[in-house]
């Protein structure tokens, strides 16, 4: 099945995409460790899963959610099933800093959003060679979701159909973010930096 997507290249006036990628980049961002990219990987049938920062009970996902859920990782995958993000919104709250909140405004504006469900940054690490994650969606019903990327490097979105999305700076992805994807790490920066966003 071909995945449905959008890449706005250049999303941006360099000036305004410079001063939203200098603050998130910057060495004073605040960062906060996460021990898993996706999924844990000791998920049961029937177990409350955790779909990236949300919970969900077994009985709103299909068996086919539930085993991708469920579906073991590599020994690479669980090497590096670690990443560093940045809450921006949740549940119906803003959990970040005014000057933060207001860098955002751009990509909502951009997108026209009508309403946000979640909104996070994410910092993947350099490894030796290129970690696919484990595929997962963000939440299992409807809804759109957004990549706006901040730094050039080899790592990449791959679509449910295979499609790998390149990291390029000042791109936004739009996609069915409830359909299953996954992040990598990169080779050739220090760290893969995007804004993650799901909304209506």
């Amino acid at each position: 099945m071909k995945s449905e997507y959008e890449i706005i290249d250049n999303a941006f006036d360099p000036e305004v995409f410079k001063d939203i990628s200098d603050w998130f980049l910057s060495n004073t961002f605040p960062w906060f460790h996460q021990s898993m990219v996706a999924y844990p990987d000791e998920v049961e049938n029937g177990n409350e899963p955790h779909i990236t920062m949300w919970k969900f009970t077994s009985d709103e996902m299909s068996q086919e959610d539930i085993d991708l859920i469920n579906k073991p990782l590599t020994p690479i995958q669980e090497r590096y099933n670690f990443t560093e993000t940045h809450i921006v919104y949740d549940n119906n709250e803003i959990l970040t800093s005014r000057e933060t909140w207001s860098k955002v405004q751009w990509v909502l504006t951009r997108i026209n959003s009508k309403s946000l469900i979640r909104m996070k940054v994410n910092s993947y690490p350099r490894t030796e060679e290129l970690v696919h994650h484990k595929d997962h969606f963000d939440l299992p019903y409807a809804h759109k979701g957004g990549i706006l990327y901040f730094n050039a490097n080899d790592g990449v979105t791959v679509l449910e159909d295979g499609t790998e999305v390149e990291s390029v700076p000042n791109r936004i992805l739009l996609f069915d973010s409830s359909k299953p994807h996954h992040s990598t790490t990169t080779t050739n920066a220090n760290r893969r930096v995007n804004l993650n966003f799901n909304y209506f």
